[in-house]
């Protein structure tokens, strides 16, 4: 099978990206790169400057690579997330985007922000718009909760049985190719939340079929749970939505 160069183009783009995200020492390249350039030295403050930028344009990238790879090459492999965001409001240009990786002090807060600033990972860009929810509820639990389905294969699959118990008809069309705006409203995550607590036995009993091995309705059950949390989260006054994932080492 001949590969295009698009193809090509966007893999070593990928990996590129993910090099520079994941190995620090390919961020130091990308720095001393910059000092070679600016025939200076920077001081410690902004080297460290320097680093965290650079894991935001990666992070950044990383984003555009999702939404940008044409759907025809998607790897079976690719992994789909369910994101439960709760109390979804607009944003506006007056709100602060944190950009920064988290240090202790944030952990040591459970990620409170002040009112008027909120963290990059909770905001969601829709169809109609960038929205941000609450990072904790009120009694310090996670309020943004996401799930992994899956390899794209076996999601596609689950959304099939899924879709002939009642509930399930509010996924409609969704496919490879509008998954990434694939956005469930809070009613929505109501319906299909309830639908999972009433048939759940039976919904585990007719994804047990999907998955090979023993211990395959344990394992389906497990599936319905992944379903759930965001779902909870999602209706919540919020929303749920899917996303491409990262590529895992798993074929179902």
């Amino acid at each position: 099978m001949k590969y295009t160069f698009e193809q090509l183009r966007i893999h070593f783009i990928e990996h590129t990206v993910s090099r520079v995200s994941r190995d620090s020492n390919a961020a130091d390249l990308v720095i001393a790169s910059l000092l070679n350039e600016l025939q200076d030295e920077l001081t410690g403050e902004e080297r460290e400057e320097a680093k965290q930028r650079v894991q935001f344009l990666s992070s950044e990238a990383e984003k555009l690579l999702r939404s940008r790879i044409p759907h025809d090459i998607v790897s079976p492999n690719v992994g789909v997330e369910l994101w439960g965001y709760e109390q979804i409001e607009p944003l506006s240009p007056a709100i602060y985007i944190h950009h920064h990786q988290p240090t202790q002090t944030d952990f040591d807060l459970q990620f409170q922000l002040p009112e008027g600033e909120v963290w990059a990972w909770n905001v969601v860009y829709t169809l109609t718009g960038p929205y941000f929810g609450v990072q904790n509820s009120q009694d310090g639990e996670p309020a943004t909760r996401f799930s992994d389905l899956g390899p794209i294969n076996f999601f596609l699959q689950t959304v099939e049985v899924l879709k002939g118990f009642a509930g399930f008809d509010l996924l409609g069309d969704l496919s490879v190719d509008n998954l990434d705006g694939f956005t469930l409203e809070f009613d929505e995550c109501q319906t299909m939340y309830e639908a999972l607590q009433r048939q759940g036995d039976q919904i585990g009993a007719a994804l047990s079929q999907l998955i090979q091995g023993e211990e395959n309705y344990q394992h389906a059950q497990e599936l319905v749970d992944l379903w759930a949390k965001p779902l909870a989260s999602g209706m919540k006054q919020g929303i749920a939505q899917f996303k491409r994932g990262k590529t895992i080492g798993l074929s179902k």
